[in-house]
């Protein structure tokens, strides 16, 4: 058929099924469909298949893939000071000279059994439902003398929609996203973001178990995973892992802090005083808890 005068359309067969060539010719781009076996373009560029248009337009999208990075850190890291030096309440064993009044305490005069038993109790009194066992395995360990780190799905569950979780991870999002933007979407272009600090001391959290093994964290990192960026449309979405680490551990400003305390119980104070000994006088190993966020974010 002739449509006026620019393609011509030519069906050889006596049927749709039967027909062998279809051929359409366009008398400016002299473009060729050839059926059934394949479609080629015949035009400026020479003879291409219709899929190496294809290929050629998926290449020319830019996409960013980054699998894993570190993109966060905070300025201290996991049993150290601010300064590198090592923290003071992962020493054990250490009897630090500014403590020494504390071998004149009553607390002093107990075994490790009875002082074991102090310290389990204030766990006790300071944590309810899964947060109690957390914080009895928590005793557990650093009676032990083991050290290493504890990992608890229970800690996650319980810091995971925490209030000053939320508002530690709003604000870092905010900063991520920031940075993204200045370094074109690219996160291997980034430098590593210095990261605050979180503080679980809501009169929630006291009562509940993370005030009394966890309270401050002492570090944290963020990293992300199967990071992906289209460029034709703007769009980006990872995973973002937290980690939290915090020392279950005392220095000696937590008794000077904590050593006459009479809430919520009377001998509170005896309680820290026993933590304390068992770990600087006797052989329990202070450890590091670490504590895991994973969320995915998009733009």
């Amino acid at each position: 058929m002739n449509e006026g005068g620019n393609i011509v359309r030519t069906t050889l067969g006596t049927s749709h099924k039967e027909a062998e060539t279809i051929a359409i010719r366009a008398t400016k781009e002299n473009l060729e469909f050839t059926s059934p076996n394949e479609v080629r373009f015949n035009g400026k560029e020479g003879g291409k298949k219709f899929g190496d248009f294809v290929a050629q337009s998926e290449e020319e999208q830019k996409t960013i893939r980054v699998n894993s990075k570190l993109i966060g850190k905070a300025r201290r890291d996991p049993g150290y000071n601010f300064d590198k030096t090592p923290a003071e309440d992962m020493m054990s064993g250490d009897k630090p000279p500014k403590s020494a009044s504390i071998m004149n305490d009553a607390m002093f005069t107990h075994n490790n059994a009875t002082l074991g038993a102090y310290l389990d109790q204030l766990m006790q009194s300071l944590s309810i439902g899964s947060m109690e066992t957390v914080a009895l395995e928590m005793s557990s360990l650093f009676k032990s003398g083991t050290g290493g780190t504890y990992k608890s799905d229970a800690l996650n569950k319980e810091i995971e929609n925490n209030a000053a979780t939320l508002k530690f991870h709003d604000n870092f999002v905010n900063l991520f996203k920031a940075e993204l933007s200045i370094a074109k979407y690219d996160p291997n272009q980034m430098e590593i973001i210095p990261m605050d600090l979180l503080n679980f001391s809501s009169f929630w959290d006291k009562v509940s178990g993370l005030g009394i093994t966890i309270h401050q964290v002492w570090s944290v990192k963020a990293e992300i995973e199967n990071y992906v960026y289209t460029e034709s449309n703007g769009k980006w979405e990872c995973d973002l892992i937290y980690t939290f680490y915090d020392h279950f551990g005392l220095d000696w400003d937590d008794i000077v802090k904590h050593g006459s305390d009479r809430i919520p119980q009377y001998h509170t104070g005896d309680c820290f005083k026993a933590w304390y000994i068992l770990q600087h006088y006797r052989n329990a190993k202070p450890f590091i808890t670490e504590m895991i966020k994973k969320i995915k974010i998009t733009n």
